[in-house]
């Protein structure tokens, strides 16, 4: 059973890509929480050979690492998951950094709904930053637009960014098995069953450097880029079908009701999905 009042933020890690998880744990370390709030840090690496655990802290209690068979970030983040106690779950790739206020700001959105995508600056290798080209407005994500932005190659959030109920991510199965894009695949199925908030203050440092998985040549060959973007149509398109809808429920005994987050327009629109051209 979840852990009331716990955010559990999911790494994962693989050898090689290790080198900025001691910023990010500071970054976790500076955060502010709510009242009776706290946090964990569920690290899983995507094989064993334990080399990333040397740059975690020994006797933070809160931190939690795990090592299994590698099998690349999706499946690597769904056993995370087997550490996780949180009643919300936050993910935080291993070479970022998290902004002041940043899990404050998640909890105080999951009151209202299920899940939150915010906004993040690019962080480049000479150390400056630049915000996303296509943030939308602050406040509740219009139903299917993700979906949509998506289907036409501008998704305007990085879903990198999310944060959901444990119970909604149970409901979509953990993370979509795929060999990348799996935070996107992951967003968009959460879009189709439940309304939520995109955060317009940026909470997290996306470092920019050669080194980062999407940055390879390889990943972006174009047959492997358009069969997990078909993928990821065709899970949402099979969620509409099938009219699967998630009722929230609130994370520290308070009201919530996700319902009252949505214009009445937005209530209205919620089984609906914007076709996507094959």
């Amino acid at each position: 059973m979840a852990t009331p009042r716990l955010i559990s933020v999911v790494t994962a890690v693989f050898e090689g890509g290790h080198h900025y998880l001691k910023e990010a744990y500071e970054s976790l370390c500076a955060q502010e929480m709510p009242e009776g709030w706290s946090w964990e840090w569920c690290v899983q690496e995507d094989g064993n050979s334990g080399v990333p655990k040397q740059e975690l802290p020994d006797d933070d209690p809160r931190v939690h690492y795990g090592t299994g068979l590698a099998g690349r970030a999706a499946v690597t983040r769904n056993m995370a998951l087997s550490q996780a106690q949180g009643i919300v779950i936050r993910n935080l790739d291993a070479d970022d950094v998290l902004l002041p206020g940043a899990l404050e700001r998640d909890i105080d959105a999951l009151h209202r709904v299920a899940w939150c995508v915010s906004a993040g600056l690019d962080l480049h290798e000479d150390g400056t930053t630049t915000p996303g080209p296509y943030d939308p407005p602050h406040g509740p994500v219009e139903p299917g637009r993700f979906y949509k932005e998506q289907a036409e190659d501008r998704l305007s959030v990085l879903a990198a960014n999310v944060a959901m109920h444990t119970d909604l991510i149970w409901f979509l199965g953990g993370w979509m098995a795929l060999t990348g894009a799996e935070t996107i695949a992951t967003l968009l199925a959460a879009e189709a069953v439940t309304p939520g908030e995109f955060i317009a203050e940026p909470s997290m440092l996306y470092r920019k450097h050669s080194a980062q998985t999407t940055a390879s040549e390889s990943y972006w060959n174009p047959q492997e880029d358009e069969a997990r973007r078909r993928l990821i149509q065709m899970r949402v398109e099979a969620i509409h079908a099938n009219g699967i809808r998630y009722e929230p429920a609130a994370i520290d005994g308070g009201d919530l009701t996700a319902e009252s987050a949505m214009p009445p327009e937005g209530r209205q629109a919620q089984g609906t999905v914007p076709e996507m051209s094959p």
